[in-house]
């Protein structure tokens, strides 16, 4: 007889621990994204089950549901799961049939248990006497037990009078749920970095609004195009919420540095006004933070005095750093895993401005100085003309 998965196990992991009132709010927030998220892929389902710990989700088609769901903020891991009552000998005959439909042979294997509820048996009980029966009944798979390390593993969770069968878990991107937290400015690039700050930012519960600075005439025409493929991989990962990107053409202002700023500081000048024009998008989107990319000792512009430098300009939002102390490998493994990686390895020009020998120590009462001499009115009139694109419709706005 073949079984049939009907529901998906949701777990999710820090929200757990939260305050009940905020574990239940964080928990009405994720299973809303979680809803949305499978509307817009259109995979049915048919009812949401919140108990302690744990989100069930009632369909017939659990392995897609456990797939989107997965990729979902918040949610630490998914199993599709067949669901009987918290009987001994029903467990026992479902866990064996369940095995012979997943299980390989010649293969070591496992059976995990946990108990929730007032039962006449354990977890051991479960555990033990359903492994029995699969080495019994299912002989001539040729089957052998491994604890420490098993190549298939079936497990049971059982709840007060249920119980949930399950042989897949699907590892999920965890964090907190999208909108627990405010809006961010994330200023995106076409490079390894900023994508991968973004993310960081996103998985903690913020809902982002995407900056990118358009150098042109200093740099190739694809990089912009770069730019809104990476962020519309970020935002597949917001459901319910409107996503928008700004592209500033932040080349005017350069070609206005250019006549006035010594050559040494240009990377300097560059990143204060980028810094000066994402403080006018914070105001205009009501905005917490600005986010960037930037790493220790990455780049001369990186250097700790120079981020000091760059910092001074804003002083009304924080400007967050979540990259700041992580090694570039640490930066393209995760870039690889979230899907940013293959645009930034193009290896698009995008800025043509950088000095042969930049400022690596700064000297703010200079900086100001060629500055006095700049129209910086203009920053604010080049955020006004941003073209705006709206990557993600949603409801909710953050």
């Amino acid at each position: 007889m073949t079984q049939e998965y009907s529901a998906v196990l949701l777990r999710y992991g820090e929200i757990a621990i939260k305050s009940n009132q905020t574990r239940k709010r964080m928990v009405r927030q994720l299973v809303a994204s979680i809803k949305s998220a499978l509307k817009e892929k259109e995979v049915p389902f048919s009812k949401f089950v919140i108990e302690y710990g744990r989100i069930f989700v009632e369909t017939d088609h659990a392995v897609e549901v456990a797939q989107v769901a997965s990729r979902v903020f918040g949610i630490v891991s998914t199993s599709p799961v067949i669901v009987t009552e918290a009987e001994m000998d029903i467990i026992l005959d479902v866990g064996v049939e369940l095995a012979r439909q997943e299980f390989k042979e010649d293969l070591t294997f496992a059976v995990g248990g946990r108990r929730l509820g007032t039962h006449s048996f354990s977890s051991q009980d479960v555990r033990g006497n359903l492994g029995e029966r699969i080495l019994k009944d299912l002989a001539d798979l040729n089957l052998s037990v491994n604890l420490s390390s098993p190549e298939q593993q079936i497990y049971v969770e059982v709840r007060d009078e249920k119980a949930y069968i399950f042989t897949q878990t699907i590892k999920g991107v965890g964090g907190l749920p999208t909108g627990t937290q405010g809006k961010v400015i994330c200023t995106v690039s076409t490079g390894l970095d900023s994508p991968v700050a973004a993310y960081k930012v996103m998985k903690r519960g913020c809902v982002p609004v995407f900056v990118h600075y358009d150098l042109t005439p200093y740099g190739e025409e694809k990089c912009k195009n770069i730019a809104i493929r990476q962020v519309s991989r970020l935002a597949e990962y917001i459901h319910g919420y409107e996503v928008k990107l700004y592209i500033i053409s932040h080349g005017v202002d350069m070609t206005h540095v250019g006549e006035h700023g010594p050559e040494r500081m240009t990377c300097l000048f560059c990143k204060r006004n980028m810094m000066r024009m994402a403080r006018e998008v914070a105001i205009i989107e009501g905005a917490d933070a600005i986010v960037t990319g930037e790493i220790i000792g990455e780049q001369a512009s990186q250097t700790t005095r120079n981020l000091w430098a760059i910092n001074s300009v804003v002083c009304d939002f924080p400007i967050l750093r979540p990259c700041v102390g992580d090694d570039k490998v640490d930066i393209e493994r995760i870039g690889a895993e979230i899907g940013t990686y293959e645009f930034a390895s193009e290896g698009a020009s995008c800025c043509t401005l950088a000095p042969k020998y930049p400022t690596v120590y700064s000297d703010l009462s200079k900086l100001e100085a060629a500055e006095a001499n700049m129209d910086l009115s203009i920053l604010k009139e080049l955020v006004e003309n941003a073209e705006i694109i709206i990557l993600r419709k949603g409801k909710r706005r953050g």
